[in-house]
């Protein structure tokens, strides 16, 4: 029995003091008033703050390696770098490029989840940012390789490993994507709008069809305007819709984060890193998708200067936002129960709450992580 104690338990979307966390195996057994458990190791936390472990649906690499690498020693480096900085769990994310390498990107991800003795953050499903979506807001994605949305597309990349995919980005304005979002929805994928030129008209269409997820928020998408709102006025408008938001401070003014979360609130948005493989290392020149990355004070860009993802971790993503004036309790809420909402995993994931797995962050005052269990083993990096 592990008894998490003397520290801020983050329960109900709130801080609660007097209060200790049981965790028996890999599970949490109880949450009981400070004491009452008298068996077992003691987790201090220090007067600091014990959390749920963060979630991340969108990234694609950090440390050096990348989920295209098709390989299970780079998946293994990733999980081992997230879980160093509170991350316990995420979705592997895939880049456009061909069918055959995003298949074989998709089979290593499968057989390291099948794998049992990993270690680090656990990686719990597959993203497709990708191949469809619109050539005019490629972002950092390969054009050549982007097609149109169709089931038979989707059967072709997937195919043995379809059941590892958990949440779709698309264009929505793209020929195919309606009719493709309901059978995503059929099969409990979270189908997400992104990388988009469409209208206000266009995407309030494609949210009433069921694509309420939004990739990586106010990027790669139109743009507000007072006569024609575009894909961010849409989104602002439908109290549906959840967002994800890149909290680096490069992606995103401060003022904007601040605004999108005023509309949204903690429930509909979720705090993604949408990393690449130079997260975690040093300025240089990297690679993402095939094309050639450089990484400059903090920012990951192609050589026109366009984005291409983030060096971003979850833990500073906290920190920023708590910077910018987002109350903390927010912000772990962005980081662990919204975003396992998402992706259908809130029934086990995501809270500090008897009988969920035992991912566990213990946090010091400044929100700096000092220790993080997964699946109640705790992480040495």
């Amino acid at each position: 029995m592990l008894i998490f104690t003397n520290g801020k338990v983050y329960l109900d979307g709130a801080w609660k003091t007097g209060l200790d966390v049981l965790v028996d195996g890999d599970r949490i057994a109880d949450i009981r008033p400070r004491g009452t458990q008298k068996e077992g190791r003691i987790v201090d936390a220090r007067g600091g703050y014990i959390t749920p472990g963060f979630i991340d649906i969108h990234i694609h690499g950090s440390n050096g390696s990348d989920v295209m690498d098709a390989r299970m020693s780079s998946l293994e480096n990733i999980s081992t770098f997230l879980a160093g900085n509170g991350t316990t769990s995420w979705l592997a994310t895939t880049m456009t490029v061909s069918i055959p390498e995003i298949k074989n990107a998709l089979h290593a991800v499968s057989d390291y989840m099948q794998d049992k003795s990993h270690k680090g953050a656990q990686i719990l499903g597959a993203h497709l940012e990708g191949p469809f979506l619109n050539p005019l807001a490629k972002g950092a994605h390969v054009e050549e390789y982007i097609i149109p949305p169709s089931t038979e597309s989707f059967e072709k990349i997937t195919g043995e490993t379809p059941d590892i995919v958990r949440l779709v980005t698309m264009a929505p304005e793209s020929d195919g994507a309606l009719e493709f979002a309901r059978y995503l929805k059929d099969r409990k994928i979270t189908a997400a709008i992104g990388h988009t030129k469409a209208t206000y008209e266009q995407c309030a269409d494609a949210m009433e069809h069921g694509m309420t997820h939004i990739c990586h928020f106010y990027n790669a998408m139109t743009p507000l305007n007072h006569r024609e709102p575009g894909a961010v006025g849409a989104i602002l408008d439908n109290d549906s819709a959840t967002i994800e938001l890149i909290a680096d401070l490069i992606h995103i003014h401060p003022a904007a984060l601040r605004l999108a979360i005023r509309v949204k609130g903690r429930d509909r948005t979720v705090l993604i890193t949408d990393a690449m493989a130079a997260a975690g290392l040093k300025e240089g020149t990297y690679e993402l998708g095939g094309l050639p990355v450089f990484v400059k004070n903090g920012a990951a860009r192609l050589k026109n200067g366009t984005l291409a993802g983030s060096t971003l971790t979850q833990d500073r993503a906290l920190v920023n936002m708590v910077k910018i004036g987002i109350p903390s309790e927010d912000v772990i809420a962005m980081l662990t129960g919204t975003p396992a909402r998402e992706i259908g995993v809130d029934g086990y994931k995501g809270r500090l709450q008897k009988g969920y797995d035992a991912d566990i962050n213990i946090l010091d005052n400044e929100y700096q992580v000092k220790a993080t269990f997964v699946k109640g083993n705790e992480v040495t990096v």
